[in-house]
């Protein structure tokens, strides 16, 4: 039995790149939800959540009708990875100690630095799992259209 390669390469690349850019958007948005109230914070939670329950497959068919390269299907991955990597990293930025942050901010820490040296640090493990999460999910789901 021979594996076709190409397929699976094609589809790793999709969940990684797409996973990549749900990290660097959904990190950001989970600090916020998680240490800060604004106005339309339980409306970001509602459309996550929504987000959460649609196929990624039908996000990308939204988005990108006909044409649908795997660069467009990276695009529409992040979407996709976006919920789990956010709703999975916020519980964990809640409940961390605020005490460190408020350390950090008496030393004359800006907020990316008390996200990048005091945050990330302490509730790495949750945010890994979400994001592996968000992967599984890009990359079951691409393969399915990548075979077809």
């Amino acid at each position: 039995m021979t594996l076709n390669w190409p397929p699976l390469w094609l589809s790793l690349r999709v969940a990684g790149l797409a996973t990549a850019g749900a990290l660097g958007i959904g990190l950001w948005m989970a600090y916020r939800v998680a240490t800060r109230e604004f106005t339309g914070r339980k409306a970001v939670l509602g459309l996550l959540a929504l987000l959460l329950a649609t196929p990624a497959v039908i996000l990308a068919w939204v988005l990108l009708r006909p044409a649908f390269p795997w660069q467009a299907g990276a695009a529409a991955g992040v979407i996709a990875a976006l919920p789990p990597v956010v709703l999975g990293s916020r519980r964990r930025l809640q409940e961390l100690n605020r005490d460190y942050g408020d350390a950090a901010r008496s030393l004359g820490s800006t907020e990316w630095r008390i996200f990048w040296r005091v945050m990330l640090p302490l509730g790495w493990r949750p945010i890994l799992a979400a994001a592996a999460l968000g992967f599984v999910r890009v990359l079951v789901e691409w393969s399915v259209v990548a075979a077809l």
